[in-house]
């Protein structure tokens, strides 16, 4: 005799179910990639900076650097370090130019996986022009674009 077809989906779908969530959790990191209009308007700070040092400390990556371009932020006080959380989402930067946004927390700017973390040689010119534009607020006259028809 064997199983019924009900108990055999049940199965199936539990077992798929299993893999997926399995896959997530190892995965990690799970979020969608803001654009830089997106980076702007959520975001505390939006600046270009050059990363010249990174130290690891529980719970968080120091990252030491040289700000070249603060385009938003929530005060005027010089930003010189910027911290990732060890966590799933950490934000691994190089000794390179980035454009970054972030959060900042406690006086702290944080910067993740999640947020508009993007070296600056890759920055486009239409994210350059999105810089220029957009810095007294996010109406600004540019609307972002995605699928096709961009």
């Amino acid at each position: 005799m064997g199983v019924p077809l009900s108990a055999a989906v049940t199965l199936g779908l539990l077992f798929f179910l299993s893999v997926g969530l399995n896959e997530q959790v190892a995965e990690g990191c799970r979020c969608l990639q803001k654009d830089v209009h997106q980076a702007w308007c959520n975001s505390d700070t939006v600046i270009r900076a050059k990363i010249t040092r990174k130290v690891t400390r529980a719970p968080n990556s120091q990252y030491s650097i040289k700000m070249i371009k603060r385009f938003k932020h929530v005060n005027e006080r010089p930003i010189t370090v910027i911290y990732s959380k060890q966590d799933s989402c950490e934000a691994y930067l190089q000794n390179e130019e980035y454009l970054l946004s972030g959060r900042v927390e406690n006086g702290k700017v944080f910067v993740n996986a999640c947020e508009f973390v993007k070296r600056w040689a890759d920055v486009s010119s239409d994210e350059k022009e999105y810089l220029s534009r957009c810095q007294r607020g996010c109406n600004c006259g540019i609307v972002p674009c995605t699928g096709s028809s961009c």
